[in-house]
C-alpha cells in the first residue's frame, strides 16, 4: 500500500512538472501573430505601423551571419527605396509557413518561409525569390532578426532599367499626347502613354498614385476651368527624364477647391519633371508651380500666418 502511495505521488509530481514545462515548439501563438502582422504591414507599405513591432534596440541582419546589423529605420528606408521601382509586391499565399521555437536559453524565435513576388512598374517584369526569416520576439517586440534571400535578379533588373534609355522621339510624342489629353480632358489618351501606377507629386506632395487618381485631378481643373489649356514653352530631354516648362490658362466658371466660381481668368507658369520607362511611357511627374499666384488671380484671401 505504501508503495502504491509513493508511486501515486511520483506520478502526480511528474504530471505537474510536465504541465509547467514551457512549450518548445508551436505553429500558433502571440509571437507568430506579431510576425504575421509585420508581414501584412510590409505588404501594405504601412511603414509607420511596421516599425512599431521592433524594440528600440532591435538588430537586423539580412543576408549575413557576420556581427553586422542594421536598425529598423535603416531597413525601412532601404525597403522603401527598392520597392519604389515596383508597381506591386507581395508574399504568395502558398506555400507560406510560420513556426515558433524556444531555445535551450529560453529565447523565442519565429521562423518564416515565403515566396516573394514583385512586378516592375517600368516594364511589367515579374521577379520572385524565396525568403527565410528568423525573428527573436520577447516582451511583444522584435529584438533581433535574421533574413536570407537572393536579390541578384532584382538588382540586375534595377541596373538594366537605369541603363536603358527610351527613344527621344517616343518621349516627345508622349509629351505631346499628355498635353493634348490635358487640353481635351481625354483620360483615355493620357492612360495610353502612362503606366497604370503613374505617380504625380505637386511641390513635393503626392497628389496621384495611379492613372485613375490622375484622371480625377484632371477633372478637378476642367470642372473649375472648362477652357483650361496647357501650352509647352520648352522641353529638355536627358535620358529618360524630360524637363518641361509650361503655361496654363483658364477661366474660373465652376467650383474650385471648395470655392464658388469667380469668373476670373488665370495664367501661370510651372515646371514639370517627367520620368519615362524604356518603352517611352511616363511613370512619374514632379510638378513645381506657384499656387499662391493662381489664388491671388482668383481673388482668394489667404489667412495671415500666426
Amino acid at each position: 500500500m505504501k508503495k502504491l502511495i509513493i508511486i501515486g505521488i511520483i506520478a502526480i509530481l511528474f504530471v505537474a512538472c510536465q504541465s509547467k514545462a514551457p512549450e518548445r515548439y508551436s505553429t500558433t501563438g502571440p509571437e507568430i501573430d506579431l510576425v504575421k502582422q509585420m508581414v501584412q504591414d510590409y505588404e501594405a507599405g504601412d511603414w509607420e505601423t511596421w516599425i512599431t513591432h521592433f524594440a528600440d534596440t532591435a538588430k537586423i541582419h539580412h543576408n549575413t551571419w557576420e556581427n553586422i546589423s542594421a536598425t529598423p529605420l535603416e531597413i525601412r528606408d532601404n525597403f522603401k527605396a527598392n520597392l519604389s521601382a515596383l508597381s506591386s509586391y507581395e508574399f504568395e499565399d502558398a506555400p507560406i509557413y510560420y513556426e515558433k521555437v524556444v531555445t535551450d536559453e529560453g529565447k523565442t524565435w519565429v521562423n518564416f518561409w515565403g515566396n516573394w513576388r514583385g512586378v516592375f512598374a517600368a516594364n511589367g517584369k515579374e521577379i520572385t525569390f524565396p525568403v527565410h526569416l528568423s525573428i527573436n520576439v520577447e516582451d511583444g517586440k522584435v529584438q533581433e532578426e535574421f533574413g536570407m534571400y537572393n536579390m541578384a535578379d532584382f538588382v540586375m533588373e534595377i541596373n538594366t532599367l537605369h541603363n536603358a534609355s527610351a527613344d527621344e522621339k517616343e518621349i516627345q510624342a508622349s509629351i505631346q499626347k499628355v498635353t493634348e489629353a490635358w487640353n481635351k480632358n481625354d483620360k483615355s489618351l493620357f492612360t495610353s502613354v502612362t503606366v497604370k501606377d503613374f505617380v504625380r507629386n505637386g511641390n513635393g506632395i503626392r497628389v496621384a498614385n495611379n492613372q485613375a487618381e490622375y484622371g480625377g485631378f484632371m477633372d478637378l481643373y476642367h470642372n473649375a476651368f472648362p477652357d483650361f489649356k496647357v501650352a509647352i514653352n520648352k522641353t529638355v530631354i536627358t535620358g529618360n527624364t524630360a524637363y518641361i516648362d509650361w503655361t496654363v490658362t483658364g477661366t474660373n466658371t465652376g467650383e474650385f477647391m471648395g470655392n464658388p466660381a469667380v469668373n476670373k481668368k488665370i495664367k501661370t507658369n510651372g515646371l514639370s519633371v517627367w520620368t519615362f520607362n524604356p518603352e517611352g511611357k511616363a511613370v512619374q511627374e514632379n510638378v513645381f508651380s506657384d499656387n499662391l499666384e493662381v489664388y491671388e488671380q482668383l481673388g482668394y484671401t489667404m489667412p495671415t500666418p500666426k
